[in-house]
């Protein structure tokens, strides 16, 4: 299929400010795209080349790109630098050198998808001496067979961000239309991509196995699940309303949650809460599993935490050391860590996610052989409220974030990617009075005034609608942010910056920001209450008082941020 094809989409895709008619763009597109080509196409237009818990990175930084630009147009570099500062984006300065390239260079015949895709596959894998100069090379005979658009986009797709706004659930809604006459299918794509999170798995199988062929998808050991979410509570009575009859109350540790696999082979491979391969940060915890997991395969969920020697937990940022590529094996023995396993997903070649919780935790309890660095969840089962508040104020003296309590019903499956009432968090944050923390996606900034002339003076930070997949406005973001992280604030933000409103943006008149961008960062906020607000669009209308940034949420998408639905649930309590 050629390329420029799927070039025409992007640009207008990239111009259209409504999620609906994007999603209208994406389907009618994915009717004429051949079966054996779909895949590509989902994956290309996420900007990936593979699903992310692969990990194939192109790791191209900025300066090799703008040379690769350079061979391919014959514009020096001094140039190529002052068109790349003033439009700020390396794929507007393609798309210009590409127009203004000599008519000596002439294009080296059609481009196809799937050569974007393999070559750029190729660039991915290649390391060695010598290995940058033939990425550029490559990137460089890319950009001479695409027209200057599609240049624009390759580039992009090199250094990571397409900036149109495309989301997972976008792509599935587009699949849904084009494939079933009717996006109330998305529903049963989604919970399909719950368990299989590759875009591409699930495009090609709905092409040539339709809806059927979706529904038989489940765990495959070696390819992470989307992680089980919990709801909030206002009040701790609440608890009873939401789940009655007996719980399993877990401490909620100061740490990463890890999805741990083993095949048959014998191989372990760990997924955080992004589904990011983190295995190469935790060798140690590899092998602590190996020997204390008595099952051939398995997939289990845990939080891994910095300890002392004593065992003792330490903060997350001393946890978050572990977070490396290089001096690996110095930080295994700098910052030891502990895994405490909380559920069993997969085990010996049976599927455990629609059994109830208790079976699951039964079996787990069975297969682990606890130690000082893998061990369970600590954890109460009771049905009185007090005793959950007394673990609480237990788990809060022992230096952790608070509990999970569980739900132990017949019907308590584990919810792939849902936040069910099955799982209700209680941390320290929520019985403080008036305040609640938030973690929001940054969609916008305003330019600042006074001291913070020239930066960012406030951020536009939203909520997540998974029942639209659009984001929504909750506040404008200024306190707490140091004049350090302002100075740092446009280089972490300024690949995502985009032309318009994100396409999936609902966002009135008065919050129009100074700059977009696409919906990628994830922040902690800090908020004394929530206030009606005809300003804002979250839930309907509502929005922060008084909110405060903590810390970037690195360890979360967009899509997993606070949703709107929690908000109007927390004002439905007050």
């Amino acid at each position: 299929m050629d390329f420029q094809k799927l070039v025409d989409v992007y640009a207008e895709l990239e111009k259209t400010a409504s999620g609906n008619t994007m999603r209208e763009i994406l389907a009618q597109f994915f009717k004429n795209v051949p079966v054996e080509d779909i895949s590509i196409v989902s994956y290309l237009t996420l900007g990936q080349i593979s699903s992310e818990y692969e990990g194939v990175v192109l790791g191209m930084a900025e300066k090799s790109v703008l040379k690769a630009i350079g061979i391919a147009s014959g514009i020096e570099q001094g140039k190529l630098q002052k068109i790349l500062d003033e439009t700020g984006d390396i794929g507007l300065t393609a798309e210009k050198a590409l127009l203004k390239k000599p008519m000596t260079l002439v294009p080296l015949g059609t481009l196809t998808i799937q050569e974007v895709f393999e070559r750029l596959h190729t660039i991915a894998v290649m390391g060695g001496s010598g290995s940058q100069e033939v990425k550029m090379n490559t990137i460089a005979q890319l950009l001479q067979k695409a027209s200057a658009a599609g240049a624009k986009y390759i580039t992009r797709m090199v250094i990571g961000t397409l900036r149109m706004g495309v989301g997972d659930m976008t792509v599935l809604d587009g699949l849904a239309i084009a494939y079933t006459g009717e996006k109330k299918n998305k529903e049963i794509l989604e919970k399909a991509y719950n368990i299989c999170p590759d875009v591409g798995v699930i495009a090609e199988t709905l092409a040539k196995q339709g809806l059927l062929g979706i529904e038989k998808i489940d765990v495959t050991v070696g390819r992470p699940i989307k992680m089980m979410l919990a709801q909030r509570v206002e009040e701790l009575e609440e608890v009873s309303e939401k789940i009655p009859g007996k719980l399993t109350v877990e401490g909620k540790y100061d740490g990463e949650r890890i999805q741990a696999h083993k095949d048959k082979r014998g191989k372990i491979t760990l997924f955080s809460r992004r589904l990011e391969n983190i295995t190469e940060q935790f060798p140690d915890l590899v092998g602590y599993l190996d020997k204390h997991i008595d099952a051939t395969e398995f997939v289990m969920e845990g939080e891994v935490i910095a300890i002392d020697s004593s065992g003792k937990c330490l903060p997350f940022q001393t946890l978050m050391q572990r977070k490396r590529k290089y001096d690996v094996e110095e930080f295994v023995k700098k910052v030891p860590v502990q895994l405490k396993l909380f559920d069993l997903l997969y085990c010996n070649g049976k599927s455990y996610l629609h059994e109830a919780y208790d079976i699951r935790i039964g079996l787990l309890e069975k297969i682990v052989h606890r130690g000082k660095h893998i061990t369970l969840a600590d954890k109460i089962v009771t049905e009185d409220i007090e005793e959950v508040n007394d673990f609480f104020q237990k788990m809060l003296k022992d230096g952790f974030e608070g509990v999970i309590i569980k739900s132990m019903a017949t019907d308590s499956e584990y919810q792939a990617g849902t936040r069910g009432w099955n799982w209700i968090k209680w941390k320290k944050e929520y019985v403080k009075e008036l305040s609640d923390t938030f973690d929001l996606v940054i969609v916008g900034a305003f330019i600042g005034r006074g001291r913070r002339s020239g930066k960012y003076g406030a951020l536009l930070c939203a909520t997540y609608n998974e029942k639209t997949d659009r984001f929504e406005t909750l506040c404008k973001l200024g306190t707490g942010l140091t004049d350090e992280l302002l100075e740092e604030l446009p280089v972490k933000l300024g690949k995502y910056k985009i032309e318009h409103k994100a396409a999936r943006l609902l966002v009135k008149k008065e919050m129009e920001a100074d700059v977009w961008f696409e919906p990628r960062v994830v922040v902690e906020v800090l908020a004394a209450e929530i206030t009606k607000s005809p300003f804002h669009t979250a839930g309907g209308g509502y929005a922060l008082r008084f909110p405060r940034f903590i810390k970037f949420r690195e360890d979360k998408k967009a899509e997993q941020a606070t949703t709107s639905l929690e908000v109007v649930q927390m004002v439905g309590k007050r």
